[in-house]
Parts: C-alpha cells; sequence; structure tokens
C-alpha cells in the first residue's frame, strides 16, 4: 500500500523567496553599478540598498511570526511552541520558533504536527 505524501504548508519557502529575492536585487546593484565607485555611490540603485534591506529584515521578523494554517483540519497554529523534532525525537524544553534549529541536534525541523488534529505536515 502506498503512503499518501504529507501536505505541505509552505512555510520554508517564505524564507527561500526571500533570500532569492535579495540575492537577485543584489546582483542587480552590482551588475548595474557604474566603474567608479564614487558614481556608483551617486546612483539610484545604491541609494536603494538600505531600505531593501530594511525592508527584506522586517518580512523576515513578520514571516517568523505569522501563524499557519494546518492543511488538514485548517485551523491556525501558531508558528512558536514547545516543538518535538523530528530528527531527534526530542522535545525543545521551551517555546521556539518552528524555523529554529533543534537544540539538540542542531537540525531545522521539515515534518510539523498539528496541535488539533495530530496529522503531520510539511513545513
Amino acid at each position: 500500500m502506498e503512503e499518501k505524501p504529507l501536505q505541505s504548508v509552505f512555510f520554508h519557502f517564505r524564507f527561500k523567496f526571500i533570500a532569492i529575492t535579495t540575492i537577485a536585487f543584489l546582483l542587480y546593484v552590482i551588475l548595474s553599478g557604474s566603474r567608479e565607485l564614487s558614481e556608483f555611490s551617486k546612483s539610484s540603485e545604491f541609494q536603494l540598498m538600505g531600505p531593501f534591506l530594511i525592508f527584506v529584515m522586517v518580512l523576515y521578523f513578520i514571516f517568523r511570526k505569522f501563524p499557519i494554517k494546518c492543511p488538514n483540519c485548517y485551523k491556525t497554529i501558531p508558528t512558536k511552541k514547545n516543538w518535538h523534532c523530528p530528527e531527534c525525537g526530542k522535545m525543545q524544553g521551551k517555546d521556539r520558533y518552528l524555523m529554529d534549529k533543534c537544540l539538540h541536534c542542531k537540525q531545522i525541523p521539515t515534518i510539523s504536527v498539528c496541535d488539533h488534529c495530530k496529522e503531520k505536515f510539511r513545513l
């Protein structure tokens, strides 16, 4: 009997999207720069780097606190809780974000369990 693949809430996709967008923007700024550093520092692309990086940092902190919905029962699950590590099988001992590394094995969890329906899903 074939097991059905776990549904995903695309939690880690949020952070991958931010990283890819930041890298693409920085490449654009670097590649569109002038030959001289003094000209480059006066360009509009260079002046947009500060506000863009601040915006990305704000998105990072918002996305990690933004609750997720269970793909099975559609109830809201907090992203900060005392979670069980799927790799080493140990509890964290305190409330931690789902995107943090495990205190024991230093792995980032890829699977979580819903507090309501007790079903597993991919992050």
